[in-house]
């Protein structure tokens, strides 16, 4: 899995898990998801630079601590138990993170 993918998906849980951090940011999501591309390294790129916005660092400090758990779970000789592997992770692509967003928070502007 590439780091693209495993930014998406981490930017994807943080959506689905941790809503009250995207709360006052609603409409900046639904828009950054409007102008997402097809390309996954670009929607990575441009979910980091999201996240690095001065408005938003609550959200940025969760996605790189998120980062540091998912890679704590991968690494040998961590105090984490060892356990079989995971099933593959889904897909990720524009839709699914389209989709995650309007999940959370549903756009009543339409």
């Amino acid at each position: 899995m590439s780091l693209a993918e495993d930014n998406i998906r981490a930017f994807q849980q943080l959506i689905t898990t941790e809503r009250v951090l995207f709360s006052k940011h609603k409409a900046e999501l639904h828009q950054l998801g409007a102008t997402l591309s097809d390309d996954i390294e670009k929607i990575s790129d441009d979910v980091s630079n999201w996240c690095a916005c001065e408005s938003r660092p609550q959200i940025l400090e969760a996605l790189i601590k998120l980062h540091g758990d998912l890679d704590k779970d991968r690494l040998p000789g961590t105090t984490k138990p060892i356990a079989p592997p995971p099933p593959p992770p889904p897909k990720v692509s524009r839709e699914t993170l389209l989709n995650a967003i309007q999940e959370s928070f549903p756009n009543k502007s339409k």
